[in-house]
């Protein structure tokens, strides 16, 4: 069945009823979501023990873990926070087909000493996130999320309400899943199977103009060249628009121009290329001289994803083979969500699945909001121009004190593992960064952001992540990333980390660590656990609180020779 949207979000009324009924402050964004994140929000105790400065001058406030207060942390019960969360779901708008079933988490915080034998373990609050279903068929995406956290004492301290109102529209024929695995083998390799796709519905980021909600296949790909994205084709045959481009190459020059048709108008473009991080890739017609960072002016991919008002991708892709003429004719399918298996201050981001839009999206997300605010970007670098030496220590071969090591805030997209993270050039080391290629914070680099699967895995229930990791935090203040895979859904997890690190009305900024966590509960799926890891210090401080800079306290560097444990801090989607 296609639904059709009655509302999109919530109303300035349903927003203030939601706020009146659980005493917070109303939290209605401009597309009409709901997100609060009171001051209490992932509180760890800490006391104030010093102030000075670090080696730029800026000013550092060193906060100590407050133990005993830890010790007398109590979370509100499974079921008390159930009662507490539970009208929720109808004041988010949740009726009718729409379905909302509840699951309850804590977020955790566990610390180590230096051997990393558990030194304590400690529940912070009590989290109620809710599974969504329309028409008994499961729902994804960034317009399909309602989440509350409450503290001891059932204040409410979150609130994530990104929910559609909608109404049953016409029915229609579906396609059958074996057609759809026909349609899903046209968006991969020839070396990838597909295992059985399955129906649901997904529903895109608030905003935007949809007016109807179609169901969709989501594609579940095996094997191929390493971990893939798991596009979604449209359910409903010719749903989909149809977009052909045709482009050209002369000495070093791409123009290219794309048409589209079917589907609901209007449509939005978005194009990658291979070699070049393209500035402005949303229009409708393209043109930038290419940029391979070895300067080899051989090879060029270039990708198109066309989406409808609706929500529904179309892609087409096509390579140069040297100077000339190419031309592209979209797949019905794309969007979907890709699994991940910075002086002056500054920063930098890197991609290395420049083949996915959606990775692409992120890491550029990241950069202009970080330059919306004077933060600029050292270095900017997709697919086979990202390199494993940029992330390693120069006493290993690398060149990380030029890059990752040279700026404040590291943002990364692509392939991981508990062994580590990987790269597509081969051809710069061996590709893979491991705990022993790295030793992070001795030149510059404050928070390293991995959107990447499961590198901060606990392998064994013991926090085996700190022993892994341990040696490659040296004045490092956090190192962020996920215990289980990870994902990019149609991007925005980079731009929104940075939103909630820099503050966007009408929230102010957070600590860079519950900006991490913010990010994940808007744009990560059901089951998804992120995680912060750090150095403890002297007395026990700590870098738990650390905002970026200029937006709070900061903490020091803490480097290995003066550490006395670590931290570890997680959470579920």
């Amino acid at each position: 069945m296609i639904y059709d949207v009655v509302q999109d979000g919530m109303t300035a009324d349903q927003a203030k009823r939601l706020a009146a009924t659980y005493g917070i402050e109303s939290a209605l964004t401009e597309d009409g979501g709901f997100s609060y994140f009171g001051k209490e929000f992932g509180a760890v105790p800490q006391k104030t023990v010093g102030q000075s400065k670090d080696e730029a001058g800026r000013p550092v406030t060193s906060q100590a873990l407050d133990t005993a207060a830890l010790a007398r942390l109590r979370p509100l019960s499974d079921d008390d926070a159930l009662k507490r969360a539970g009208a929720l779901p109808a004041l988010a708008g949740v009726t009718g087909d729409l379905r909302a079933a509840p699951r309850v988490s804590n977020s955790e915080l566990e610390t180590s000493d230096n051997e990393g034998k558990r030194t304590g373990r400690y529940l912070l609050d009590t989290s109620v996130s809710y599974d969504l279903t329309l028409g008994g068929l499961p729902v994804t995406g960034q317009g399909a999320k309602l989440r509350m956290t409450l503290a001891g004492d059932g204040s409410v301290t979150q609130v994530t309400s990104l929910v559609r109102q909608l109404a049953p529209g016409k029915r229609v024929e579906i396609l059958s899943s074996d057609a759809a695995a026909k349609a899903c083998d046209a968006l991969y390799a020839e070396d990838v199977r597909q295992d059985t796709p399955t129906l649901g519905y997904a529903f895109p980021a608030l905003g935007g103009g949809v007016k109807q909600i179609y169901p969709s296949y989501t594609c579940h790909p095996l094997g191929g060249d390493g971990p893939q994205a798991h596009f979604q084709v449209p359910a409903v045959d010719g749903s989909a628009p149809k977009a052909t481009f045709k482009a050209q190459l002369r000495d070093g020059i791409v123009i290219g121009e794309a048409s589209a048709e079917g589907g609901t108008a209007p449509y939005s473009f978005k194009w990658s290329s291979s070699t070049t991080a393209l500035d402005d890739n949303d229009a409708q017609k393209i043109a930038y001289k290419r940029a391979p960072r070895e300067g080899k002016l051989t090879g060029e991919g270039l990708t198109l994803q066309v989406t409808d008002a609706n929500g529904i991708s179309s892609t087409a892709t096509a390579a140069f083979e040297g100077d000339g003429e190419i031309s592209g004719e979209s797949t019905p399918g794309g969007g979907g969500f890709g699994k991940l298996a910075i002086g002056p201050t500054d920063v930098g981001a890197e991609n290395t699945v420049d083949e996915w839009q959606c990775a692409v999206d992120s890491a550029k997300g990241f950069r202009n909001r970080m330059a919306s605010s004077g933060i600029p970007t050292a270095f900017e670098y997709h697919g086979m121009s990202a390199w494993e030496e940029d992330f390693k220590k120069v006493s290993a071969g690398g060149n990380d004190s030029n890059y990752a090591d040279n700026v404040d805030a590291m943002w990364y997209t692509g392939h991981g593992s508990p062994s580590g993270f990987t790269f597509k050039n081969t051809t710069h080391d061996d590709n893979k960064i491991t705990p022993s290629d790295a030793d992070w914070g001795n030149g510059d680099l404050e928070w390293l952001n991995l959107e990447s699967c499961q590198v901060l895995k606990d392998t064994n229930g013991n926090m085996d992540q700190l022993t892994r990791w341990g040696g490659a935090i040296n004045g490092l203040h956090m190192m962020n990333g996920f215990h289980t895979n990870a994902y990019c859904i149609d991007g925005g997890t980079g731009r929104a980390f940075a939103d909630y690190m820099l503050g966007s009305w009408p929230l102010p900024p957070l600590p860079v660590r519950n900006a991490w966590a913010a990010m994940a509960y808007a744009k990560e799926p059901s089951g998804v656990r992120f995680r912060s890891i750090g150095n403890i210090g002297p007395g026990g401080v700590t870098n738990i609180g650390d905002y970026f800079w200029g937006k709070g306290p900061t903490g020091p560097d803490i480097s290995k020779a003066s550490r006395t444990g670590m931290w570890s801090l997680s959470g579920l989607v």
